[in-house]
């Protein structure tokens, strides 16, 4: 298993976005030990996207929130110092990330226009193209007996935003090209 937080904004916008992402990171996770100090680590990371974001002009309010799963699928070179109890590691990779979810909308306009206001609302299904991610990690492992607990710190730059929205009127939502996760592995050995 490997979880761990997000330490950094997943997404950002105009006017300001309410970030309502969960800051955690969970998955199930394998790594194939190599010879001289090498392994190879592949991961199955889920995490809970979202967002709210206001907007209102002379004759218009509304209301944006998306709500969307993320699964991301590191692949990661790995390689082991040889140092006496902590066995720090540094690791490169490849990370695929999909996520699909619903935006939900609503709203007033025609805000005091003869005929009076008109309500909205709806949701739509949203699957973002697929985005892809450079990984470089660092960390140390700590072994007793069967049991492998390893701390890392993970940064992530992706190739695109897979969230990248610009409307007429001025709004922007985007997602981030740069995270970085605090994670923590269990391992059975």
């Amino acid at each position: 298993m490997k979880g761990g937080s997000r330490a950094t904004t997943d997404v950002s916008g105009y006017p300001p976005v309410s970030n309502e992402s969960k800051r955690y990171i969970v998955g199930p996770a394998v790594e194939l030990r190599l010879p001289l100090g090498f392994a190879v680590e592949f991961d199955a990371l889920y995490r809970r996207f979202g967002y709210a974001q206001s907007s209102s002009s002379c004759c218009t309010t509304g209301t944006t929130r998306e709500r969307a799963n993320s699964w991301e699928f590191p692949i990661i070179a790995k390689y082991r110092f040889s140092e006496r109890g902590l066995h720090p590691f540094l690791g490169v990779g490849y990370d695929p990330r999909t996520v699909q979810g619903t935006d939900f909308s609503s709203g007033v306009y025609n805000l005091g226009l003869p005929g009076g206001p008109q309500y909205f609302s709806g949701q739509t299904s949203t699957a973002y193209a697929v985005t892809h991610g450079l990984v470089v990690s660092g960390g140390f492992d700590l072994g007793v007996r069967h049991l492998q607990i390893s701390p890392e710190l993970r940064y992530v730059h992706w190739t695109q935003p897979f969230l990248n929205q610009y409307g007429p009127d001025g709004h922007r939502i985007q997602s981030s090209q740069n995270e970085v996760f605090v994670l923590f592995g269990l391992m059975w050995r």
